[in-house]
């Protein structure tokens, strides 16, 4: 059994872009989230993230519903990964991880089914800084 999605940052895409607008203009932010479109918003995640800006996709929160049986990565990733949260619950985990760690975890730990799983998750804004 896999991981499933419980709950996601609404309008992720436009919170990231606004997070990566809000460093570099001097417009307000209420101007900021409504003065661009998806594919302006796309666009420019796509380039910040691609010059290695990753801060920015942190503002991206995913929490998951994880089964007993990934018990052992989650410990392993714990080691390495301080940046997610995770609450045991009946039957297994609530995980919750912002999106450069959700990177991250598939480009540094890609042989954990856990990391596999993340993978089907991943918005399609990072799917170019996946390997």
């Amino acid at each position: 059994m896999g991981i499933s999605l419980v709950a996601q940052t609404k309008d992720m895409l436009k919170v990231v872009a606004t997070a990566a607008r809000v460093c570099y203009s001097g417009l307000p932010v209420d101007e900021l989230l409504s003065k661009f479109s998806d594919e302006d918003n796309e666009k420019l995640v796509k380039k910040v993230v691609g010059m290695g800006h990753l801060s920015v996709i942190e503002h991206g929160v995913m929490t998951f519903f994880v089964p007993d049986s990934f018990k052992e990565e989650l410990f392993e990733i714990m080691m390495e990964k301080p940046f997610l949260r995770i609450s045991k619950r009946d039957g297994g985990f609530l995980v919750s991880l912002n999106l450069r760690t959700m990177v991250e975890l598939i480009n540094e730990m890609p042989r954990l089914e856990f990391s596999k799983e993340l993978r089907k998750f991943l918005p399609s804004f990072l799917k170019e800084v996946v390997r």
